[in-house]
């Protein structure tokens, strides 16, 4: 049947439309550029829609706490489209650049909320997992913003918005490998600590090319990317009800 074949096509989608994504982010920019990020981010989002696809051809049901999962996750895939969106086109229209940018972040700080949510309810966190994942991140922010002149970077009228951002982000992450550590490092939980550490990492990378002088370079871009998309292809996969991904 087709969905067997569905996941591994968006897969391959993914992986061809990111490289290409980067080849014109690179060489060129601008809105050739922006559209083709936009395809990139439909596959992951496509992958998770994917991996509900293949449930249809086991015999396995599944149940309102998965369901539940998955719905929230989409969600916060959606969210992060538009945040890619955005973001990129600060970069199409200098003109309102801190507009995309403020764009951006709510976004992305949107989709971290259903995937916090989406964490919470699969892995059924209580209050005082929660409450050490708070801490974490709220410490993180803290540093982030207190590091700046360290790391040599310049926040500037962005500084609250940064650190706002940044624990939504680093909530998802700690949320995460909270999950995998209550949960015994099962293979679903790994995977999905891998993806939510690899978002926050490109996002420290993002952090250089948007805040450092000279820090937009093509280094910079592409590991930032292969993170993100990594990240956002392994969350995606997690939705995927394979022997080799189950709790």
């Amino acid at each position: 049947m087709i969905t067997d074949y569905l996941f591994p096509a968006v897969i391959v989608a993914g992986v061809l439309t990111t490289v290409a994504f980067l080849i014109l982010r690179v060489k060129k920019g601008g809105l050739p550029a922006m559209y083709c990020k936009t395809g990139a981010s439909m596959c992951f989002i496509g992958t998770a829609f994917a991996s509900w696809a293949f449930l249809l051809n086991t015999d396995e049901v599944m149940t309102r706490r998965e369901f539940m999962y998955g719905a929230l996750m989409i969600l916060g895939f959606i969210f992060s489209l538009l945040g890619d969106i955005w973001l990129d086109l600060k970069y199409c229209y200098d003109k309102d650049s801190h507009i995309f940018l403020y764009s951006g972040f709510i976004s992305f700080m949107a989709g971290h909320v259903f995937f916090v949510a989406a964490i919470t309810t699969q892995y059924r966190l209580e209050l005082w997992h929660f409450a050490i994942c708070c801490g974490v991140s709220a410490i993180f922010a803290v540093l982030v913003v207190l590091t700046e002149k360290l790391m040599k970077l310049s926040y500037g009228k962005f500084r609250k918005i940064v650190a706002v951002y940044t624990f939504f982000v680093t909530m998802s992450a700690a949320a995460a490998v909270m999950s995998m550590l209550i949960n015994g490092f099962s293979r679903n939980s790994i995977l999905l600590a891998v993806g939510a550490l690899s978002f926050l990492l490109s996002d420290l990378v993002l952090s250089s090319v948007y805040f450092k002088e000279g820090g937009n370079n093509s280094l910079n871009v592409i590991i930032n990317h292969i993170l993100y998309y990594f990240g956002q292809f392994a969350l995606a996969a997690t939705l995927l009800p394979l022997p080799i991904f189950k709790k």
